[in-house]
This record gives structure tokens, C-alpha cells and sequence, in this order.
């Protein structure tokens, strides 16, 4: 069954020839050749992904052997595919207008596509060899995506921090997966569960695992790279990261250390993941909140790149207890708060870089009164911080809400620690009201600056890739359905994988 890897084939396809639409552009002088191409490769990698996807849902997972490897998409990997499909696509229509002045076109569209490619990849992985080749596919365009505007130095500094801190945790992972294969000589999922054994090798492994992948899912006190990358990379490539890149680092994080949940060996991984996740979401959400009080001058997109440390505590939170405690309402919510955050953050970052191009400033004292003047930018961009604030009835509120929940479904096997849990959690979402709403109250007050003014919403194209992840946003939030359809199978798939 080859289109297990239609998909992944159509993006790697796409990335080839959106590069040569790009040498055409220079030769001939043509405009969005390259973009226009992307868009086309997107929209059909997605087209194709979803009716995949049925057929996964209805009749069960598909698999494929490619050169010997064997590929299997199941309605886990259809989750991850299709989140970054349609967050890929939205992106790739707001880069049109978006990076038209930047040069090298066809670099940034050929990167954009193997790096969506290699995050497809991972969700289609059987070994961990397999599955550590397709993070790296997914590692590598990102670096260059992050340093892009090369003119600018701070790219260049930010974007070497994230390579060196990403190749470190790169080799650490390896690392672990060398003592796995060590020790069991097989790096399949399927025969690993039948050759782990309590030695102490192994324990060492799944360290390293958390360590080296820990880095891309940007887990405290793995996330330093995070804000400086996000202030200087393209606001489109800022989305990307924060809203699905760090959550394929955990995604990938989860695969290599589900297999070690079959049997019991690795005890105490989802207690681990539950600590880390209180850890991270804290600090994630007081660095963003000091930013206000200790700092003369806010960037807006390093706030949010923090709020994205925070966001992926949740997301760890919920996973961790589903893992811990067989609470499948865990998995759910931290699953589905995957799929929200991509949506709500992608869609932060979207507005963040259409007021710093037009204001030509990244401090939000300089965007005071801007929500007047771009409204539909100003709206949408309130839209997407009261969501990660997790205010109803909005898609963020309810992904937290599962994950509150499945916290508090602790208190009848851990007594008072679990509530302990959900306090910590909610305690989060209040210091979060602190710094989201601060921006959105400066957004609206009087424009003092004749720039914020006559500042006004951008192209059409900008316009439509936001409305899409402001509309998910909203259906997300009023029909959770619409997104558990696609969350609840592969909740299965876990709940089967960790033994539950």
C-alpha cells in the first residue's frame, strides 16, 4: 500500500520543483512561481492526507515498505499529519505577501516543505532509527529557516544558538538510541517490546532520549534557544515553530519513550513527564510575565515564545498523566491541545509579523492603539491571545479544560497530590491573563504615534491564512467534535501502544 507515503512523497516532490519554479523566477523575472507552487503542493499533500485519513479511521492503519524500511501511517500519525498539513498551507498562502521582498524564494519554500515533510515523517516512523532520520529532516530546514535573513545579525546569532543547542541534543538522542541497540540489537518498535528487560543501560537510554529530544520540544530547561530564535526568524517561520515544530519534538519525544511504557520497564516515565511539565509550564509563563515588569522594552514575539514554553507544559501535562495513570482523558486533552495550540499560536505569531512589518517596530509600547487602526489584524491577533489564555468558549479553553480535568481524575489514585497538579495548572492560566492581557488592552488604547495611525490590514492572502486559523480557532472552541474526530482514534492508538 504506497500511499502510505503519498503524502510525504507529494511534499518532497513539491520542495524539488517549488526550487526550480524559483530559478525561473530569476531567469524570467516572474513573481510568486515558487509560492504559487508550494501552495499547490500544500493544498494537495492535504487533500490527499484527509482522504487517507478516512480510510485509516474506517478500515485501519496502512503500511508500506520502502527500501526495506517499513512505513505505517495509523490514526496517530494521521493526527500529526494533518494539524501540520493545514497549519503548513495557511502558512505558505500568508508567505506569499509576506516574504515577496525577501530574497531567495526558492530556498525558503523548498525548506518550508521538507521540513513539513520531515515532521509527516515522523508520524509514519517504525523504528527509531527511522523515526531520528525524519527529525533531523525536520531539524535541519528549520535552522536555515530561522537564520533566513542573513543580513541581519541577530539571525545569525540566534539561528547558531539553535543549531548548536539543536546538534547537541541531536547527538544525545543518538546516543541513547545507540545503547538501545546495544543492548537489544533491534531498533524496531514491534521487536523492542519483546527484548527490553530491566538493565540499567536502558534506563540511561531513555534519558538521553528526553535530553536530546527534550531540546526541540523545548521542555525546561532545554528552551533557551526558543525566544532568541523566534524574536529574529520571519514571523511565518515563527508559527511554524511554535506551533508545530516543538510539538513533533515531543511527538517524537513520546514515540521513542512509548516503547518502554509495554512492559513496564522504563517506570515512572509519565511521573517524569508530569514534574517537567509543571517545571516548564511555570517557568515558560513567569519569564513572559516579567518581561513586563522587569524589561523597559517588550518584544511581542519573545512574549509569545515564552507563552510557547508554557503551552507545551500543558501538553506534556496531560500526555504525562495519561501515561502515568492510564487517564485516557490525559492523552485526549494533551493531544488535542496539540491541534489547538498549532491553530492559536500560529495564528499570534501571523498577526504579530503583519504589525511589526507595518509599524516597522517589534515593541509593543510602539503598537499602542494599533487594534484601531488594523482591525481585522487587531481582532483576530485578541482572538488568538484570550484563546492560549484559555478563556471560553474558545478552542484553548477546551483542551485545557480536558487536560484540568484529567489532572483533578488523579485525586482518587494519588489523594491530595493530584489536586496539587490541577492547582499548579490553573494557578498557570491566571499568571498567563497577565501578560496576554496587558497586550491586548495596549492594542486598543489611543494611537499616540501617526505610523499606528495610518497603519491599515495587509493583502488579501495575509488576510485569508489568518481567517483560516482564526475560524479553526473559533469552531474548535464552540465544536470540539470537529477536532476529537480526529484526536479520539489516535487517543486508541496510544492507549494500545502504552498497554492501557
Amino acid at each position: 500500500m504506497m500511499e502510505a507515503i503519498a503524502p510525504l512523497v507529494v511534499l518532497i516532490f513539491g520542495a524539488y520543483l517549488s526550487y526550480a519554479m524559483g530559478r525561473v523566477e530569476l531567469v524570467f523575472k516572474k513573481k510568486y512561481l515558487a509560492a504559487y507552487t508550494a501552495i499547490f503542493f500544500f493544498i494537495s499533500a492535504t487533500v490527499i492526507q484527509l482522504v487517507l485519513a478516512l480510510q485509516v479511521w474506517d478500515s485501519g492503519p496502512l503500511t508500506c515498505t520502502v527500501g526495506g524500511t517499513m512505513l505505517h501511517m495509523d490514526a496517530l500519525s494521521v493526527l500529526l499529519a494533518i494539524i501540520t498539513l493545514v497549519l503548513g498551507t495557511a502558512i505558505c498562502i500568508y508567505s506569499v505577501k509576506y516574504m515577496e521582498n525577501d530574497k531567495g524564494q526558492e530556498y525558503y519554500y523548498t525548506l518550508l516543505l521538507l521540513m513539513v515533510a520531515g515532521i509527516v515523517g515522523i508520524g509514519l516512523a517504525t523504528d527509531l532509527l527511522v523515526l531520528y532520520l525524519f527529525f533531523e529532516l525536520m531539524s535541519i530546514p528549520s535552522f536555515a529557516l530561522v537564520a533566513f535573513r542573513r543580513h541581519e545579525w541577530m539571525a545569525i546569532e540566534a539561528g547558531m544558538k539553535y543549531i548548536v543547542m539543536s546538534a547537541v541534543g541531536s547527538a544525545l538522542a543518538f546516543f541513547g538510541i545507540s545503547l538501545i541497540y546495544i543492548q537489544t540489537h533491534t531498533l524496531v518498535f514491534n521487536e523492542l517490546a519483546d527484548h527490553l528487560t530491566t538493565h540499567p543501560v536502558l534506563q540511561i537510554a531513555t534519558v538521553f532520549l528526553i535530553a536530546g529530544f527534550g531540546v526541540k520540544a523545548a521542555i525546561v530547561p532545554l528552551h533557551t534557544w526558543l525566544p532568541d530564535a523566534h524574536s529574529v526568524a520571519p514571523s511565518s517561520i515563527s508559527a511554524m515553530l511554535s506551533g508545530i515544530i516543538i510539538g513533533a519534538g515531543f511527538f517524537t519525544l513520546l514515540r521513542a519513550l512509548l516503547v518502554f511504557t509495554v512492559k513496564g520497564i522504563a517506570l515512572g516515565i509519565g511521573e517524569v513527564l508530569i514534574v517537567m511539565a509543571l517545571i516548564t509550564m511555570t517557568v515558560g509563563n513567569l519569564m513572559a510575565f516579567v518581561q513586563f515588569t522587569h524589561q523597559k522594552k517588550v518584544e511581542l514575539k519573545r512574549i509569545l515564545a515564552y507563552s510557547s514554553v508554557a503551552q507545551m507544559g500543558y501538553i506534556i501535562l496531560g500526555i504525562g498523566v495519561g501515561l502515568a495513570y492510564g487517564i485516557g482523558l490525559g492523552y485526549e486533552g494533551g493531544l488535542f491541545h496539540i491541534m489547538t495550540h498549532a491553530f492559536m499560536k500560529g495564528l499570534a505569531f501571523l498577526c504579530a509579523g503583519v504589525i511589526i512589518h507595518q509599524l516597522g517596530t517589534k515593541y509593543v509600547d510602539d503598537m499602542r492603539g494599533v487594534g484601531l487602526s488594523m482591525k481585522f489584524t487587531g481582532f483576530v491577533f485578541a482572538l488568538s491571545l484570550l484563546a492560549l489564555a484559555g478563556i471560553p468558549p474558545l478552542s484553548g479553553f477546551m483542551s485545557e479544560w480536558m487536560i484540568f480535568s484529567s489532572s483533578i481524575m488523579t485525586y482518587s489514585i494519588i489523594g491530595l497530590w493530584g489536586i496539587a497538579i490541577a492547582a499548579i495548572a490553573l494557578i498557570n492560566t491566571l499568571i498567563a491573563l497577565g501578560y496576554y492581557l496587558p497586550i491586548i488592552k495596549t492594542m486598543y488604547l489611543g494611537a499616540e504615534k501617526k505610523k499606528v495611525s495610518a497603519a491599515r490590514d495587509p493583502s488579501w492572502s495575509m488576510i485569508l491564512a489568518m481567517a483560516i486559523l482564526a475560524a479553526l480557532t473559533i469552531a474548535l472552541g464552540i465544536w470540539p467534535e470537529l477536532g476529537l474526530k480526529v484526536v479520539k482514534p489516535a487517543v486508541d492508538v496510544l492507549m494500545t501502544i502504552g498497554g492501557r
